[in-house]
């Protein structure tokens, strides 16, 4: 469109100049039509109704052409595009360096604000004329990225609310947040929050097989492990994707900063990270690096500035970190770390490799786009290749044993069909192949195993028998085998004792509603072909009193003990058994002391032992 230049500014004095400059706008105006579509029909499409701008924009990357954009309305997809920049250019010329690849690489950063869950919430002042729970809206965590806000419900009595119950603790509130409450038909009711002390763990995800993490409080590097007796401030779980603070001084706090980064791990890019505490007034740190490394340094969690007029310079020649301001060197108890982060010596991309023309499903550069010449290899990773080589074990292939072997020499023994490898312990050759020393076998051998003869000279085929291991004559003896009798079955005399808890009853009096209990022995019950061992009585007397004791065959056994109308169990300081298996036993209670003594209950506890 031609540039519009008025012919006769401010001398509209006739109208030949006003003819001229009129018609010299017109044709400007038709010049900028485009497409049949006059000037406000154009800005129609870009501004709507309201004077903002639509924008209506497009870009796409063409797999043939490149990136193109187009700016307007079309009546189908392939109209309209312009392109800015071609695909050949966009993947460069094969193996053409696009630039390095520098490492570690600082991501995923994540910033978290200290704070605590809300713990309690006190109520101020009951309000009146509430006559349903008010809402209880708690306020929003400090942390508004990582926390939770707090939530709670309200208690009324009398119109009044009189409790508010947390349903939802929260978690990073660093101050106490305010309490609002809201309907319920009543008003003036006021509570405020407490909360607790601050959480030490907060919420990261990565992986520890290939990455790393720095993390810092706010803004203090802090160091990852144990160093010179003192633990590492942090800890974190990959199982609970967490990452917990500790170890630090002052103590953690409400309103903290915690800073976290993933780093590349060395296994990608060759970071490293060390933590060194200082034993001694110094100002020299050792650190291995090259002159490719670019290093971060730390002196107790501060960054230190390189250079010759700040704090420390790094020498790769020496090893070193030296600190300059000699006024205020380093001294015990001082903790420096340093970390690799950037290493440009290696690592060069070629072209736009990560596109699926040049990379496999898997990100992996097809083996047909590598192309490495001789020279392009560096002398340093074959310079040792052939010393390294002549270090491993030879192979021979020969129908003979090779002479003068070395312990580890391979010998491919080809005298026989198949061929054997065979491996020279420093005596003599051995076999790898078991296999090739195995007997023959036929069909006879079904069931047998292979075991060395006698002679200990070669295998053989032998049948499974267990009774060289295991005589019979062990069995029923002492840590032998047990045996079975006529019936199949184990022995009663094989088997271990077993134990069964029963109560044995007492009926002698309590029978009748109002027995009286006299002074005398109560026969209980008879034992045989069994063996118990009593350890607990429960009595009761429904009036007056006595005194109670039990025997065996008339010995008294036991403790005496004193009965009321009050039940009581007793549990003997010294167990009592009775054997009964081999000749009947009488078990009788022996009552003394009766005075208006009625109803007498009496419950005895014993185990019975199976043997």
């Amino acid at each position: 469109m031609a540039r519009l230049r008025q012919q006769h500014p401010q001398n509209y004095v006739n109208s030949g100049n006003i003819h001229t400059d009129f018609e010299n706008l017109i044709r400007y105006i038709n010049s900028a039509e485009l497409g049949n579509k006059t000037i406000g029909e154009l800005f129609g499409i870009l501004f709507n109704e309201e004077g903002v701008f639509r924008g209506p924009i497009q870009m796409r990357q063409d797999v043939n052409t490149g990136i193109q954009y187009r700016v307007g309305q079309y009546a189908d997809d392939e109209s309209g595009w312009i392109t800015i920049a071609n695909i050949a250019d966009l993947r460069g010329s094969a193996g053409a360096s696009v630039g390095n690849v520098e490492g570690p690489f600082f991501f995923n950063r994540q910033d978290f604000e200290i704070g605590s869950s809300v713990t309690a919430i006190t109520v101020g002042a009951g309000g009146s004329g509430y006559t349903a729970a008010p809402s209880v809206t708690i306020g929003p965590p400090n942390d508004t990225t990582n926390g939770v806000q707090a939530a709670a419900t309200a208690t009324i009595s009398g119109g009044a609310v009189t409790a508010i119950t947390i349903t939802t603790a929260g978690s990073g509130y660093s101050a106490a947040p305010t309490i609002t409450l809201t309907g319920g038909n009543g008003s003036s009711a006021t509570a405020t929050a407490t909360i607790g002390t601050p959480n030490t763990v907060v919420p990261y995800t990565f992986d520890a097989s290939t990455e790393d993490i720095v993390v810092y409080r706010n803004g203090i590097l802090l160091h990852e492990a144990t160093t010179g007796g003192t633990a590492a401030q942090y800890t974190y779980s990959t199982t609970n994707n967490t990452v917990t603070i500790g170890n630090v001084s002052p103590a953690l706090a409400n309103a903290d900063k915690i800073t976290i980064y993933s780093i590349r791990s060395q296994a990608v890019t060759n970071f490293r990270r060390v933590d060194n505490e200082i034993s001694g007034a110094t100002t020299l740190v050792s650190f291995v690096h090259t002159t490719d490394e670019k290093l971060l340094v730390f002196r107790n969690g501060v960054l230190q500035e390189p250079g010759g007029n700040a704090d420390y310079l790094a020498s790769s020649a020496a090893s070193t970190i030296t600190f300059l301001d000699t006024n205020n060197q380093l001294n015990t108890g001082d903790k420096v770390t340093i970390i690799t982060v950037e290493n440009t010596s290696v690592k060069t991309v070629a072209g736009l490799m990560f596109e699926d023309e040049y990379t496999d499903e898997n990100g992996f550069i097809k083996y047909a786009k590598l192309s490495v010449t001789d020279n392009q290899i560096p002398q340093i990773k074959v310079s040792n290749l052939a010393t390294s080589l002549a270090g491993k074990a030879n192979i021979i292939n020969s129908l003979t044993a090779p002479t003068a072997p070395v312990t580890g020499d391979l010998w491919l023994d080809t005298s026989q069909v198949p061929a054997v490898l065979k491996f020279y312990d420093g005596t003599q050759f051995l076999n790898t192949s078991p296999e090739s020393s195995l007997p023959t076998f036929l069909q006879t051998n079904a069931g047998q195993y292979v075991r060395v003869n006698g002679t200990g000279t070669s295998l053989e085929y032998g049948d499974i028998d267990f009774s060289a291991l295991v005589p019979k004559t062990y069995m029923g003896a002492a840590n032998g085998v047990a045996t079975l009798d006529t019936s199949g079955k184990l022995p009663v005399s094989q088997l271990p004792e077993t134990f069964s808890t029963i109560t044995i009853p007492f009926f002698s009096v309590w029978e009748q509603s109002s027995a009286t209990v006299a002074n005398k022995t109560y026969f209980v019950t008879r034992l045989f072909k069994q063996t118990i061992r009593i350890d607990g009585l429960a009595f009761k007397l429904s009036g007056g009193t006595c005194t109670i004791q039990l025997s065996v065959d008339g010995v008294a056994v036991g403790s005496t003990y004193s009965v009321s109308t009050t039940a009581s169990q007793q549990s003997l300081t010294t167990i009592i058994e009775i054997n009964a298996s081999a000749t009947g036993r009488r078990l009788e209670l022996v009552v003394t002391n009766a005075s208006s003594a009625t109803t007498l209950e009496v419950g005895i506890a014993a185990a019975t032992v199976n043997v």
